[in-house]
C-alpha cells in the first residue's frame, strides 16, 4: 500500500527516545528546551515553548491573549474543527468567512467580508490557517486585522517550513501554532508548540502549559488558571533530528508536488492546487469534479494499492457548528466544494517518484474512463 502520510523517522531518533526512556527524566527536560531552540532556529525568529498538541498551542495562544466569554474570532470556514473548537471552548464566538478555491486559505477579502455587520470592537482575533502548508498572505491579513484593534493567531500547524515573503510563516502573527501529529512533516507522537515574538505573550503560554505555575521567592505559586500541557522528554528528543534534516525533507516534498502537478496538468475533472514557491506541502489536495463520487474514487484507489482522502472540513456543514449558527449550507460555497470533493494524495518524504507516477496514472485513468 503506497500510503497516504509515513513519519520521518530514524533509528537514531528512536535511540534518542530510547535513552530519555531509560534515563527516567520523562517529563518536560532537557530535549523540550531543546527542541524549543531548534524550531526558533530554523524559524529565524521569535521564542518557542512546546505544549502536547497543536490544539493545545492554538487553546493557549488565545489564553493567552485574552479571548473569551463575549469575544467573537474570525476563523476560516475550511479548516480541521480544532481551530474552532478551542475558541468555542474559551467561551468565544466563531465568525466563519470563506476561503480561496485554489490556495484553500483565507484571503483579505474574505475577512473583510465576513467582518460586515461586526462592531470595530466585536470581533477580538483572525485565526489565519496554512492550509496543507499553502503560507496564507498573512502581511495583508494582519494590516487589516490590526486596522480592527484585532489579535493575530497563525495556525501553521501544516506548514513548518513554509515561507511567505521570504521570512517563515508566523513572523507576521502574534502567536504561531505548530502541530507534531504524526500525519505532519516533523512529529513527536501527539505534540506541538507557540511560537512568539513578544516574551511576555512567550511568558504567560509557558505558565498556562504548566498549570498557571510561577516560581516567586523559590516557590510554585500558581498565577493563573492553568492546563496540564506539557510535551514529555522522549517526545521532544524524537523530534530533534526530525528537525536537523527537514530542510532536505522540505525541498522533497516541493520536489514531490512538482511532479504531482507536471503529471496531473490538464486532467479533465481534476483541479489542482495552486502552487507557491513558500509551500512546504504537508499534504496534496486535489479537487474533482462534482460529477465525481470521491468516496468511489478513494475505494478505487484502495483497491489499487493507494491511500487516499479528504482534505479538511467545512465547519458550518457538521453538526455542532450548524446546530449553534445555523449557517445557509452554501453559506460558503468555497469550503463546502473543498470539503465535498477535495481529495489528498500520498505524500511524504518517504514516496518514491515511480510510486508518484502510479497513483498519479491510477488517478487520471479512473478520471478518464468514469
Amino acid at each position: 500500500m503506497i500510503r497516504l502520510a509515513a513519519p520521518d523517522i530514524s533509528e537514531q531518533d528512536i535511540e534518542r527516545c530510547a535513552a530519555v526512556l531509560r534515563s527516567g527524566m520523562l517529563v518536560q527536560g532537557p530535549n523540550v528546551a531543546a527542541l524549543e531552540d531548534a524550531i526558533a532556529g530554523f524559524a529565524g525568529f521569535g521564542t518557542c515553548a512546546a505544549v502536547s498538541s497543536g490544539t493545545a498551542a492554538l487553546h493557549t495562544a488565545l489564553m493567552a491573549l485574552g479571548i473569551g466569554p463575549g469575544d467573537a474570532v474570525l476563523v476560516p470556514a475550511f479548516t480541521f474543527p480544532a481551530t474552532a473548537n478551542v475558541v468555542e471552548a474559551l467561551g468565544a464566538r466563531t465568525v466563519l468567512c470563506d476561503v480561496d478555491p485554489g490556495t484553500y486559505v483565507l484571503t483579505p477579502e474574505g475577512m473583510a467580508a465576513a467582518l460586515q455587520g461586526h462592531r470595530e470592537d466585536a470581533v477580538r482575533a483572525v485565526i489565519a490557517v496554512d492550509e496543507f502548508g499553502y503560507p496564507a498572505p498573512m502581511t495583508a491579513i494582519a494590516a487589516l486585522a490590526r486596522g480592527r484593534g484585532m489579535a493575530v493567531i497563525e495556525d501553521a500547524c501544516c506548514a513548518l517550513g513554509s515561507m511567505h515573503e521570504g521570512v517563515h510563516v508566523g513572523a507576521h502573527a502574534d502567536a504561531a501554532c505548530f502541530s507534531f501529529h504524526p500525519r505532519k512533516a516533523v512529529t513527536t507522537g501527539e505534540g506541538g508548540c507557540v511560537l512568539v515574538r513578544d516574551p511576555e505573550l512567550v511568558e504567560r503560554v509557558r505558565r498556562l502549559r504548566n498549570h498557571g505555575i510561577e516560581a516567586r521567592d523559590g516557590l510554585a505559586d500558581f498565577t493563573a488558571a492553568g492546563l496540564n500541557y506539557r510535551l514529555t522528554d522522549f517526545q521532544a528528543a524524537l523530534a530533534l533530528g526530525q528537525i536537523e534534516r527537514f530542510g532536505p525533507a522540505v525541498a522533497r516534498r516541493r520536489d514531490l508536488a512538482a511532479r504531482y502537478a507536471y503529471l496531473l496538468a490538464g486532467t479533465p475533472g481534476l483541479a489542482l492546487p495552486e502552487p507557491d514557491d513558500g509551500h512546504s506541502w504537508q499534504s496534496y489536495m486535489v479537487v474533482l469534479d462534482d460529477g465525481l463520487d470521491r468516496l468511489a474514487v478513494i475505494e478505487e484507489l484502495r483497491a489499487a494499492g493507494i491511500e487516499a482522502n479528504l482534505g479538511a472540513q467545512a465547519l458550518h456543514e457538521l453538526g455542532y457548528f450548524a446546530a449553534k449558527y445555523g449557517h445557509e449550507a452554501d453559506a460558503f460555497p468555497n469550503a463546502s466544494r473543498l470539503y465535498r470533493s477535495g481529495l489528498v494524495l500520498p505524500l511524504h518524504t518517504g514516496l518514491r517518484d515511480d510510486e508518484v507516477l502510479h497513483v498519479a496514472a491510477t488517478l487520471k485513468s479512473l478520471i478518464e474512463n468514469g
